[in-house]
């Protein structure tokens, strides 16, 4: 059975754009079939075991194999390392945490998840210093100072450029985290800069102790305002230990902001679980963040994961509870693509009835410059062969128009048509009326437009 199209309404076509958008939904469908289970294993860039980002990544580790998903954290000297191992040349890492501030290395695309935690630099001294408010002052101390690859000598190199401070005039150590505590601790160090998490564990003995003093730095707004992935905190008067109004004072700090970065090819279902756990991971509260302040989007300052961008901006769907996580992922992936979809179908499906219409009566009329050629034609016509030429060239007209097969809306165009060729078939049997033999003068009236 042959389908015409001059048969449809148009709520036909509408069904007919239906059928192919459905079929534009499976192809889709199709090609991500063997895409459609999510790995079953990950690799994410650290630190070193002890490290804060490694602690952290062992935090996700534990989340993600309740999903089944095999976590491998690959050990790194830090946030330039970590750079380097997801998006370097022969990059071996799925994921990583990169230190605000520390460029994303772009030989292969990456993009961020979520902002995840505040990093503070940490100043932290046993004994007095010059003035350990301003790092332009000391000289001649040994400060553990991060090791080669890691954010901390990263951003000690930043501050050195944007402060002055003679890095020659002191000795840096290239050890960091419980090494550099160590250090600090048996004097080996004159002082240690950090930048970690205040959860890191390292950290701890430091704020017990006594004799150790976190400082402030000086004039850190004027440091913010040169480096701009660089924001205040604060730590309030005896936040560390109540009882022992440890610190004395509010200590004034400068933070970066921790990124959760993956590869541009991650698994929509892995960008799910990932946000999942940095939900459950990130949003407590601690001495200088908020309730829920993170995961975030603010202050990533790099491409950013369109999927992860949109987990952040809602609550958790109602779908978990019923469907499997991998499942979930794939259609929130595929709804940000439905969404552009609909801005090109929605004003499409309002223009199209006004097409159909025009295509409709362009059907009809597209002879009616013929019909008004031989209406003009018929004015001058005087001979019977001229009248009768003219009469067949109507004929052909009518015919081609009772062949057309309307939709009943739009059957009036055809009528109309034929009411005007009867009104030129009118004209022209006055006219061979008037050319017969005792026949008088006729002045046509008829007018088709």
């Amino acid at each position: 059975m042959k389908l015409r199209l001059d048969r449809l309404d148009f709520t036909w076509v509408q069904l007919f754009l239906f059928v192919v958008l459905a079929a534009a939904i499976l192809y889709f469908v199709y090609q991500r079939a063997l895409d459609l289970l999510p790995p079953t294993t990950m690799s994410f860039a650290a630190g070193r075991e002890g490290s804060a980002y490694f602690d952290l990544a062992t935090q996700y580790q534990e989340r993600l194999a309740q999903d089944g998903i095999e976590v491998e954290i690959i050990q790194t000297a830090g946030s330039v390392e970590n750079a380097e191992r997801l998006g370097g040349i022969g990059a071996d890492a799925d994921v990583a945490f990169l230190q605000g501030g520390v460029p994303a290395v772009q030989e292969r695309p990456v993009e961020a998840l979520a902002a995840v935690f505040l990093e503070p630099l940490w100043i932290v001294h046993k004994g007095q210093l010059s003035d350990p408010a301003d790092p332009t002052s000391w000289s001649g101390l040994r400060i553990a100072g991060g090791g080669f690859g890691s954010g901390t000598r990263f951003v000690i190199d930043e501050l050195a450029n944007v402060t002055g401070a003679r890095t020659p005039a002191n000795t840096l150590l290239p050890i960091g985290g419980h090494e550099a505590t160590d250090a600090l601790l048996s004097r080996r160090a004159d002082a240690a800069i950090y930048v970690a998490p205040v959860t890191a564990s390292y950290l701890t003995p430091l704020f017990g102790d006594p004799d150790v003093t976190v400082a402030s730095i000086r004039d850190g707004a004027a440091i913010a305002r040169r480096l701009p992935f660089i924001r205040q905190v604060d730590i309030p008067r005896s936040g560390f230990d109540y009882a022992q109004e440890r610190p004395p004072k509010d200590i004034a700090l400068i933070a970066m902001i921790g990124r959760l970065v993956a590869r541009e090819d991650l698994h929509p279902a892995l960008v799910d679980r990932l946000i999942a756990a940095a939900r459950d991971i990130h949003s407590k509260r601690d001495l200088v963040t908020n309730e829920n302040e993170f995961p975030s989007t603010a202050g990533i300052s790099m491409p950013l994961n369109a999927q992860a961008d949109d987990l952040l901006k809602k609550p958790p769907s109602p779908l978990y509870g019923f469907l499997p996580y991998w499942v979930v992922a794939q259609i929130n992936s595929f709804a940000l693509l439905l969404v552009p979809l609909l801005v090109i179908i929605v004003p499409l499906m309002r223009i199209l009835p006004g097409l159909y219409e025009w295509q409709m009566r362009a059907r009809v009329y597209r002879r009616y410059p013929e019909l008004r050629e031989i209406e003009r034609d018929a004015a001058e016509a005087v001979t019977p062969a001229e009248i009768n030429d003219l009469e067949a060239r109507l004929e052909d007209i009518e015919r081609d128009v009772a062949r057309l097969r309307l939709p009943m809306k739009y059957k009036e165009y055809a009528y109309t048509m034929r009411m005007h060729i009867d009104l030129v078939r009118r004209q022209l049997a006055d006219l061979k009326q008037a050319n017969a033999p005792g026949g008088r003068e006729v002045r046509s009236t008829a007018n088709t437009g």
